[in-house]
């Protein structure tokens, strides 16, 4: 019962004694008083319902009420999260009556100290709130609860004798400690933290494949095979999974289940995948799940990771199921090293019915979670593009499937060896706000719907105000934010930063992948999760048309639309994969909107903003991106209205046919500054067109500009115009800015250089900026407030 209930029955109970005592005095006056106060307690019951609130706390005690913050004598608060789930449940079932419909819902605060997660919380929708009234979850004032799903390895032992197989530099320096055993059965080591530091595990280096021929390659990146195959026939020979290696790079380990292979043959994917078998006599090796890539190139390395034999390095381990040990060298004392090993994926699951009831109304504040375990290629996974994360997987710290009108604020996941937060099929009206995501395994935050297909229930949801940092430490093709099949969402004032692959992604099922359905089904990348019968309409429309891989015959599959990403802070993209980028689209749905955000100090991109293959319609408005060699990459039809870009290489694309016009005619592109930095070693120039092996003049493939400025004190000849100051780039002729028509005009747009320290990009008196309407741009609350 609510605590209001109980003191409204202790009212009752004492108002009905002194009834009964006092009758035959009171008959005139005390009765009607009584009915009174009886009549407002029960107002104040139903009406006017205090909101309850339940305390969990390291010494506290699942067989108490929850009512207390402190133990008080054999009651006092609860232990676990999941006991005062339990409890919350018990109470919104017995407010399941017509006497307490109203409520302010339920506040869970939660003591700080340490709690182990040995299961995953799971929520459903008997554990929902009601609108205005939701369950919070959330930390008690002042203190910080820290959830863990780690394991405390200890009782660590010098080995006496090295292990078959170690390696010289190690020798007579590894400690082992046995595994403890778990409820959940079998437990595969795949990552291990000293406290909050995440351990190297063993690694080779880089090794190279012996040189084969192989019969099919139609593990290959799919916008080539779908030429060589028809829509129709039978499916083609599943992937090869074995590959040829050199000299003694492997051997058939006792525990080759627990080596795992990384494939680098693709610049932007790190392919970890486990092992199956070994024979040495024939130097193969076959990998126990398909690569998302075939290996086929003798010149691209790989590497082995945790076998015995690479393990050379102080602070490297490695893990052997058969013996259920791990082996350690340490990096400094090992008593004074505190080894966790993380134990679950999931530590929170708010998980609702595919198609109702969805799970409602829960809020998570001011929490932290660390330690989840490291997602695994398993068969049966159904990857997303390129596999740079899996559809519809439980491999995130938090994660909402089928749930809607849910909040997580203040929260942080940290020294976590898996994705962050997910939001996977039907999630609506989810807000991520205020929370920092950082030392993660795998991408920052998914927003992940339904396969390509006619489903559209993933959308409206908010991310703003986080801080992601640091992530894809395990799997370096990760994003910090990751939008694939969710549509009408707002990411804003976000800070991601050092980020070893792409900032932010939008993106979808490429056309290509529909005609390969029906002959390649093994495929992981999106063929598998594409929703067949309701796609075949409009698969079958485009085998008909002239221009089959045209993104506009399936646009009602590909839900990814009308995302606005605005006022977001991205820097230090691309730390270790290449042909990534700050802002990276492909394949998704119409309308999406970039706006207003600071890209800086990401090099070696493809474009810092990238509309990639298959792109819809998307604005591109008043960003700022500087400290890159390349700002804009351009395949698809876009405006690109009132941004400032500030690299050699302003513009990057491909005249293609969109709609049945080229890009040059699918383009809005005015009002922009494109200002190359002075002291740039960058040798392309200022624009670069196709295949990068020729420089032209920006105009010559865009002779839409207008509006537009571009200036830059830089002599090298691939930057410097013919044209002198004053003249319109695209006719040589001078123009007047405010007066005469003007494409692009070579000038100084005259920044007002103190208020560009606070991210004020605005114009001094004269400009002629301020003449051809370009707006200044106000990005001095750019990103997360936690970033400040």
């Amino acid at each position: 019962m609510r605590e209001t209930n109980v003191q409204f029955s202790q009212l009752w109970t004492i108002s009905g004694a002194a009834t009964q005592r006092q009758a035959d005095e009171t008959q005139g006056f005390f009765f009607p008083v009584i009915a009174v106060l009886l009549s407002l307690a029960m107002m104040h019951s139903t009406v006017f319902a205090a909101k309850t609130v339940l305390y969990v706390a390291v010494n506290g005690n699942d067989q108490w009420s929850g009512r207390y913050a402190d133990p008080q004598g054999n009651d006092g608060p609860l232990a676990t999260l999941d006991g005062a789930r339990r409890k919350v449940r018990e109470l919104i079932k017995a407010q399941q009556t017509p006497a307490s419909e109203v409520t302010d819902g339920v506040d869970v605060l939660i003591r700080g100290g340490a709690y182990e997660l040995r299961e995953t919380v799971v929520f459903g929708p008997d554990d929902s709130g009601r609108p205005g009234a939701p369950v919070s979850y959330k930390a008690f004032p002042g203190e910080n609860p820290v959830f863990s799903a780690g394991v405390a390895i200890s009782q660590w032992t010098k080995c006496d004798r090295d292990p078959e197989g170690t390696a010289v530099a190690a020798q007579g320096k590894l400690w082992f400690a046995d595994v403890p055993s778990m409820p959940n059965g079998k437990w595969v080591i795949k990552s291990l933290y000293d406290r909050d530091r995440l351990l190297q595990r063993s690694t080779s280096g880089e090794l190279f494949y012996a040189d084969r021929k192989r019969d099919n390659d139609y593990n290959m990146q799919g916008k080539k095979i779908y030429r060589a195959l028809d829509y129709e026939g039978e499916p083609v020979a599943p992937f090869d999974r074995d590959i040829t290696y050199r000299g003694d790079d492997m051997r058939s380990w006792k525990n080759t289940g627990d080596i795992e292979i990384v494939l680098r043959e693709r610049r932007w994917i790190y392919n970890l995948i486990p092992l199956d078998r070994i024979d040495e006599k024939t130097k193969t090796a076959w990998m126990a799940v398909d690569p998302t890539y075939q290996p086929t190139k003798p010149t691209k390395p790989y590497w082995i990771e945790n076998a015995i034999d690479y393990l050379d390095e102080p602070g490297e381990w490695v893990f052997d199921s058969s013996e259920g040990r791990l082996n350690l060298w340490p990096d400094r004392d090992v008593k004074e090293m505190e080894i966790i090993a993380p134990y679950l994926q999931e530590l929170i699951r708010v998980e609702g019915q595919e198609d109702g009831p969805f799970t409602k109304n829960l809020r998570f504040e001011g929490l932290t979670f660390r330690h989840g375990l490291r997602d695994t290629l398993v068969e049966g996974d159904r990857g997303l593009q390129h596999d740079w994360e899996m559809y519809d997987k439980g491999n995130a710290a938090i994660r909402f499937r089928h749930a809607e009108d849910c909040v997580v604020s203040r929260c942080e996941i940290s020294h976590s060896s898996g994705t962050g937060i997910r939001l996977d099929l039907h999630c609506q009206k989810i807000t991520l706000s205020s929370s920092r995501l950082s030392h993660l395994g795998g991408n920052g935050i998914v927003l992940s719907g339904y396969g390509p297909g006619t489903k559209d229930v993933n959308h409206h949801n908010v991310v703003t105000d986080n801080f992601i940092h640091d992530i894809g430490q395990l799997y370096w093709h990760s994003a910090g934010i990751f939008i694939t099949q969710s549509g009408h969402n707002q990411i804003t004032h976000n800070t991601i930063r050092d980020v070893p692959y792409n900032g932010l992604v939008i993106s979808g099922c490429r056309p290509h992948e529909f005609y390969l359905v029906n002959r390649t089904p093994f495929r992981r990348a999106w063929v598998s999760s594409i929703r067949t019968q309701e796609c075949e309409p409009y698969t079958l429309a485009g085998l008909r048309s002239e221009r089959k891989t045209a993104i506009e015959h399936f646009l009602p599959l590909l839900h990814a639309r009308e995302n606005l990403v605005e006022q977001n802070d991205i820097s230090r993209m691309l730390l270790k994969l290449g042909d990534g980028n700050a802002i990276y689209l492909s394949a998704m749905g119409k309308n999406n909107r970039l706006v207003r955000n600071f890209l800086h100090h990401n090099y070696h991109v493809a474009g810092t903003i990238r509309l990639d293959d298959n792109p819809s319609y998307t604005i591109i408005k008043e960003n700022v991106i500087t400290h890159s060699e390349r700002g804009i990459g351009v395949k698809g039809a876009c405006e690109i209205v009132n941004n400032f870009v500030f690299t050699p290489m302003f513009m990057r694309g491909e005249v293609r046919m969109i709609g049945g016009s080229s890009v040059k005619e699918a383009i809005k592109n005015e009002r922009n500054i494109f200002f190359p930095p002075t002291d740039t070693s960058e040798k392309m120039g200022y624009f670069l067109s196709g295949d990068g092996k020729k420089n032209y003049p920006y105009h010559s493939n865009l002779p839409r500009i207008r509006d537009s400025l571009c200036f830059t004190q830089n002599q090298k000849k691939a930057f410097k115009p013919a044209s002198p100051l004053g003249t319109d780039l695209v006719s040589g002729e001078k123009v007047v800015a405010g007066k005469d028509a003007v494409k692009l005009l070579y000038a100084d747009p005259m920044f007002d250089r103190d208020a560009m320290q606070d991210r004020v990009y605005r114009f001094q008196g004269g400009s002629p900026a301020l003449r051809l309407e370009i707006e200044p741009i106000d990005l001095s609350q750019v990103g997360s407030s936690l970033a400040r």
